[in-house]
C-alpha cells in the first residue's frame, strides 16, 4: 500500500475548509490517483487520501481506518467494482463508492450503479467528481442524523414504556390487594397470552401490547364491591352483572392514557366471544382485536387452573377441554391451536 494519508494543498474554497475529507482511492494506476487527488484539491477539498491498488490493500485500508468516500477505478486487472462493493459490505461500513473510469460507455456505467456504486464519473469529465462527493457527504450526514433521531426516539419510547408500566403495576397491586384469590392471575394470563402470540407469529410490537394489556386486564375490578369479589359461593345474576362491568370500567380507566398499544380496547374486549355471546358489546369474529381474542383464551385457561373462592382449581386438563370444545365458536381457532400446542407439545407451565 502506498501514499498513506497523502495530504494535498487546499485551494481557496468555502467547502470543507475546516474538515478533511478522507478518501480511499482504489486504482491500479498511481498516476490516475494523483490526477484525481489534484483535481479534488483544486476544487477545494481538504483531502486526506490513501491508495489501494488491489483487493488485499483495500481490505487492509478498510480495516485500519474510517473513510468518508471510496473512489474506485473500473478497469483493473484481477479486481473490479463489484469486488470493491463486496469488500465494503464485508467490512460493515456504509461508505459511498464512486466509480471514476476512462470507459464512458452507458452500459458500463449502468452495470456499476447496479452493483452498488453511488455514481459513475468519466475521467474525461472530472469536474463532476467534486459535486458528486459533496452530494454523498451531505447524504451521509442526513443518514447519520436520521439514525441518531431513530435512536433518540426509541430511547424515549423505552422510557415511556417503563414509566407507564410502573404506573399500571401500582394500579394492579391495588386491585390484587382487594382480591387475594386473584393475586398473580393477571401476570400469569399475560405471560400465556404473550406465549400464544409468539407461537402464532405476531409482530413483537403486538406481543408487547398483549403482555401489557394482559397484566392489567382486570383493572376495572377496582370498582367492583369487595364482598362480590371474595364471595365464597356462586354469584347471583345481579352480582355477576356487577362483575361483568369490570371490562367496561377498565376501558374507562385506560382510554385517555397515551400508549403505543390499544390497551383500553384490549381490556374492554377480553370477555368478547367469537359468536357474539360475550360482553360488554357482543362483538363477533374479526370485530374483536386479535390481542383480545388471544387474551380471552389465556384468561379462561388461567382462571380454570386456579382456585377461586367459590370453587377449587379445575386443572389444566379441564381448561384444555374447554377451549378445544369451544374452538371457533367462543374462541379464536388459531389462538386455541397455539395454546393447545404450548401445553400438549411444548410443556408450557404457569409460574
Amino acid at each position: 500500500m502506498r501514499s498513506v494519508y497523502r495530504k494535498f494543498p487546499n485551494a481557496e474554497s468555502d467547502f470543507m475548509m475546516d474538515q478533511s475529507v478522507k478518501i480511499l482511492m482504489v486504482d491500479d494506476s498511481e498516476d490516475d490517483v494523483l490526477l484525481i487527488a489534484r483535481t479534488l484539491s483544486k476544487a477545494g477539498l481538504n483531502l486526506l487520501s490513501e491508495w489501494a491498488s488491489n483487493s488485499a490493500t483495500m481490505k487492509k485500508a478498510l480495516r485500519n481506518n474510517q473513510w468518508d468516500i471510496v473512489i474506485c477505478d473500473y478497469d483493473m486487472p484481477d479486481f473490479d467494482v463489484s469486488s470493491a462493493v463486496s469488500l465494503l459490505k464485508e467490512s460493515g461500513q456504509n461508505i459511498p463508492l464512486i466509480v471514476v473510469s476512462g470507459n464512458s460507455q452507458a452500459d458500463v456505467a449502468l452495470a456499476c450503479m447496479s452493483s452498488g456504486a453511488r455514481d459513475y464519473v468519466s475521467k474525461d469529465d472530472l469536474t463532476r467528481l467534486c459535486p458528486a462527493i459533496k452530494r454523498e457527504l451531505a447524504t451521509a450526514k442526513i443518514i447519520s442524523r436520521c439514525a441518531w433521531l431513530d435512536t433518540e426516539l426509541q430511547q424515549t419510547i423505552d422510557n415511556f414504556k417503563m414509566v407507564l408500566n410502573s404506573i399500571l403495576q401500582i394500579m394492579v397491586a391495588a386491585v390484587e390487594a382487594r382480591d387475594p384469590y386473584n393475586i398473580g392471575h393477571q401476570f400469569r394470563s399475560a405471560e400465556l397470552a404473550y406465549a400464544i402470540a409468539e407461537e402464532i407469529g405476531l409482530p413483537h410490537e403486538k406481543m408487547d401490547g398483549i403482555k401489557m394489556a394482559g397484566s392489567i386486564h382486570d383493572i376495572g375490578k377496582i370498582s367492583v364491591p369487595l364482598e362480590v369479589l371474595v364471595k365464597p359461593a356462586n354469584l347471583t345474576d345481579l352480582e355477576f352483572s356487577l362483575v361483568k362491568e369490570h371490562s367496561g370500567n377498565g376501558y374507562e380507566i385506560l382510554k385517555d392514557i397515551q400508549s403505543p398499544w390499544p390497551l383500553a380496547q384490549i381490556v374492554q374486549q377480553h370477555h368478547e366471544r367469537m359468536d357474539g355471546s360475550g360482553y360488554p358489546k357482543n362483538l363477533k369474529g374479526d370485530e374483536i382485536l386479535v390481542e383480545a381474542r388471544i387474551l380471552a383464551i389465556s384468561d379462561v385457561v388461567e382462571s380454570m387452573v386456579s382456585k377461586r373462592p367459590y370453587r377449587p382449581a379445575l386443572g389444566i386438563g379441564e381448561a384444555m377441554k374447554e377451549i378445544e370444545a369451544n374452538k371457533g365458536r367462543l374462541y379464536d381457532d388459531t389462538a386455541v391451536d397455539a395454546c393447545l400446542k404450548l401445553f400438549r407439545e411444548k410443556g408450557y407451565q404457569f409460574h
